[in-house]
């Protein structure tokens, strides 16, 4: 479980204290605070560790500083070890490895203008061993006199030719819950030439 606190949450006042107290007090429960210090405010989280699944939702809004609460599943918590040596902190996707110890990079194309210049990209991508790409094919901008990318349309070329360059996992920002929609269909429709990693936006 993951306590946000609301931001720039004064760690020596009163009301975290109260937190502070209130947290020292649950059993079998340890915790981590962790700051994160950005160019206006500070953002604090608490993870909590051990048995929350006891702990109620709303009892934990309720605390002092909380803004929001997260609840992490164990299928569905960071990649790392978390003190468990045994536990998996890797995942392979369509033949990539994903690890702490590697590194994949995915180069490509902010925005995907023609099916010359994906060919191009991906011809040096594989020229020098990567299997992994980014192509941009929905690119929502803040002027909307701007390319905003080709959407659907370019998708079945995009996965053809990551499908002929080897390239394994094509990472690709959606904004619209249609966009999965599109993207599986054009996948489908090129019999699955590739894999795709999607970017949530939040524009």
């Amino acid at each position: 479980m993951i306590l946000i606190l609301e931001p720039n949450t004064d760690r020596r006042g009163d009301a975290f204290l109260a937190l502070q107290r209130h947290l020292d007090a649950l059993a079998d429960i340890e915790y981590r605070i962790h700051d994160v210090t950005g160019a206006q405010q500070v953002l604090t989280e608490i993870y909590l560790l051990g048995d929350t699944k006891a702990l109620p939702l709303d009892d934990m809004r309720e605390l002092p500083c909380v803004e929001r609460v997260v609840r992490i599943s164990e299928s569905y918590r960071v990649l790392g070890r978390h003190d468990d040596h045994n536990r998996p902190s890797e995942f392979h996707y369509n033949g990539v490895r994903f690890a702490q110890d590697n590194l994949n990079l995915f180069a490509g194309l902010c925005a995907v203008d023609n099916r010359e210049h994906v060919a191009q990209m991906m011809d040096g991508l594989a020229a020098n061993g990567q299997v992994c790409t980014r192509m941009g094919a929905y690119k929502p901008r803040t002027n909307p006199y701007s390319f905003q990318g080709h959407g659907s349309s370019c998708l079945p070329f995009v996965f053809d030719e990551a499908g002929q360059h080897g390239m394994k996992v094509v990472a690709m920002e959606i904004t619209h819950e249609k966009h999965i929609d599109e993207i599986y269909t054009a996948l489908e429709r090129t019999g699955f030439a590739t894999g795709v990693m999607l970017q949530i936006g939040t524009r």
